[in-house]
């Protein structure tokens, strides 16, 4: 049993903590509102920007999300023309880039955590940004319910865990209706979507079900595609035997599929080797499954991992099994450094992919492994994909023009003063 004078003490740890929380982001707050006052060199001190200074929100320190807010709050404040730029986020733990400069440290343990959200609020406010831009689910529910004054975008990533693509699609099947818990999130979102300014998603599949399923004003919603910061590309052997999979580890990645799908493979080719870079709640039962004689010495979990890029060049083929996505940073990285690329024909990735790699049924491990079998075998297969790949991930997926294509979706918000037309 716990002493009071014990508990006690860790009540004082525990405030003295937050206590530090909130006179770090005070003092972080005051140099970033400090920056705005200093005069910009070009054009007498003018500013020629629309939007002047832009806010990032975040609450969670990894993920896709993350990933691209990193990516994209460094591309835009290295711009010599480019907006100020502030995160207000946990510190993150991303492989694209550093933003130490533009954080101020902000960490929400839960959306019960009221005196956390109305300390955003508080930021929010004294920042005084022209736009907020809130970057995951919970970002996009403390901006509705905080309300500043700026504009506020939010950005749909995707829909809750145990919603499969056949369901999004339209299938009736019971087997495939989101649980009551998934049905309470996808509800708020349609409320939060009506409540910002402006809600954007990366693929045109994910903008329809916006539209037709959540029923967000289609003048509410548009289309803004992922980017990355691409990864050098290079020319792949005739033929392939390293694959890698990137991504969480839970039910709607698929990853056991994928696994039945390899030992199918090594009946045939027992050289073929799978590396799996993340982590998630179905890692042990998948470790305890490459364990199995039909796997043995096939399979490397990496855990989560910020060295992406590094554990790409290491793989050439790349594989995502997933039974609904957006519009996957990790396969876009993937084609950005010339992997040949298999993935499952659900979501957005048919947009993203195209004609730049193999697409097969989502839950079929056979079509899967025939699909491995393709580039493990018939010459010169992986290496034409993987440069189709990366020419299409440069000419539209680059973080460059993701950064071109977010700073006018903002310039035209502050400017107009209403939703902008899809882009």
């Amino acid at each position: 049993m716990t002493s009071r004078s014990n508990a006690g003490g860790r009540a004082r740890g525990a405030a003295s903590g937050r206590t530090q929380v909130v006179n770090y982001c005070h003092a972080s707050l005051q140099i970033k509102l400090a920056a705005l006052e200093r005069p910009c060199p070009l054009f007498g001190g003018e500013r020629p920007l629309t939007v002047r200074h832009l806010v990032f929100l975040l609450t969670q320190d990894r993920g896709g999300p993350v990933d691209l807010t990193v990516a994209l709050a460094r591309e835009l404040a290295d711009r010599d023309d480019g907006p100020h730029v502030t995160v207000v986020a946990p510190t993150p733990v991303s492989s694209a880039g550093n933003i130490s400069d533009l954080i101020i440290p902000l960490h929400i343990r839960s959306m019960r955590d009221l005196d956390t959200a109305r300390r955003v609020a508080d930021v929010l406010k004294d920042l005084n940004a022209d736009v907020v831009h809130a970057q995951d689910r919970r970002a996009g529910l403390l901006c509705a319910a905080a309300r500043p004054t700026a504009a506020v975008v939010g950005t749909y990533h995707g829909l809750p865990e145990d919603v499969e693509y056949s369901w999004v699609a339209g299938s009736t099947s019971s087997r495939q209706i989101p649980s009551l818990r998934s049905r309470a999130v996808l509800i708020a979102d349609a409320i939060v979507a009506r409540r910002l300014s402006f809600t954007v998603t990366p693929s045109a599949y994910m903008a329809a079900f916006l539209r037709e399923r959540l029923r967000v004003p289609s003048n509410r919603v548009g289309q803004l595609p992922n980017g990355v910061v691409m990864p050098h590309a290079r020319r792949l052997p005739a033929t392939l035997s390293t694959f890698v999979y990137v991504g969480q580890l839970g039910p709607v990645k698929a990853v056991g599929t994928l696994l039945e799908a390899l030992a199918l493979l090594r009946r045939e080719l027992p050289r073929v080797h799978l590396n799996i870079v993340g982590d998630g709640p179905l890692r042990e039962a998948l470790e305890a499954r490459a364990q199995q004689p039909d796997l043995l010495g096939s399979v490397t979990f990496l855990g989560y991992r910020t060295d992406v890029s590094v554990q790409l060049a290491k793989a050439q083929g790349f594989v995502l099994p997933s039974v609904n996505e957006n519009q996957p940073l990790a396969l876009l990285e993937a084609m950005g450094a010339g992997l040949a690329c298999v993935a499952t024909e659900v979501g957005g990735i048919p947009e993203l992919l195209g004609d730049a790699g193999l697409l097969v049924p989502p839950g079929d491990s056979k079509a899967l492994a025939s699909a491995l079998r393709l580039l493990a075998t018939k010459s010169e297969l992986g290496s034409e994909l993987g440069s189709r790949a990366a020419s299409r991930a440069r000419a539209t997926y680059s973080i460059e023009h993701c950064a071109d294509r977010h700073l006018q979706l903002y310039n035209e918000m502050v400017a107009s003063k209403r939703p902008p037309s899809d882009r």
